[in-house]
């Protein structure tokens, strides 16, 4: 019976409520449980350390590459804030977006792959594009990138979204990178953000994140 109920109670929580509820009370033991009813890939203490960011700040212009069963949380922490999506798999576009219809969502192209990434970093102005006037005019105070893919050379890769970021961020705005464990990710933060500007490390089985203040727009 005991496990009965159990059974039930999580299938609720992962109805959002459990979102809901981290996004209104975000504290450990809340974000706890929705990152494991929702299989959400950032650690506890990484979804904390950028949610207290996000609040310090909020209402705030907070840009967040990549959707995920972490997209209303974010959007629910900043609270009256402005809250960007930027994904370029339909996939997770379809899904995300089906049970979550007031995302603010842009879908993009990155023609880019991971192998490739050399020859970018070689060539800045082929790490050039064009998003939508609602993300380019914008200095956003929080960037948190965790997309596009790029665990394999066919992916398209990061390079695009952290050059980008560089220089979408705000003054003493706040950049969050995830996989910098990975060679492509730490070269282009190292480029692009500045080993200067690095703030903290949060490593975690399922990937290291960096924190970065950009004191400066320029890069």
């Amino acid at each position: 019976m005991k496990k009965i109920v159990k059974t039930l109670i999580e299938k609720f929580l992962r109805a959002w409520p459990s979102v809901a509820l981290a996004g209104r009370w975000p504290n450990y033991p809340n974000i706890s449980l929705m990152r494991k009813l929702h299989k959400i890939h950032l650690s506890t203490k990484q979804l904390k350390t950028i949610a207290t960011t996000v609040q310090t700040k909020a209402p705030c212009k907070l840009l967040v590459f990549g959707l995920g069963n972490d997209s209303v949380f974010w959007s629910s922490i900043n609270r009256n804030g402005t809250t960007v999506f930027i994904e370029d798999n339909p996939l997770w576009f379809r899904k995300i977006t089906g049970r979550s219809k007031d995302l603010k969502v842009f879908v993009v192209d990155y023609k880019t792959q991971r192998k490739d990434w050399k020859i970018l970093l070689e060539s800045p102005s082929m790490l050039h594009m064009t998003l939508s006037d609602e993300v380019e005019t914008v200095r956003w105070d929080v960037i948190l990138i965790d997309a596009p893919e790029g665990w394999n050379d066919e992916s398209p890769g990061r390079m695009k979204s952290i050059c980008l970021s560089s220089r979408l961020i705000g003054d003493s705005g706040d950049i969050f990178v995830h996989d910098c464990n990975r060679d492509v990710e730490d070269v282009y933060c190292n480029t692009f953000l500045k080993k200067e500007n690095l703030v903290r490390e949060i490593d975690a089985p399922n990937g290291l994140l960096r924190h970065y203040k950009i004191i400066s727009c320029s890069t």
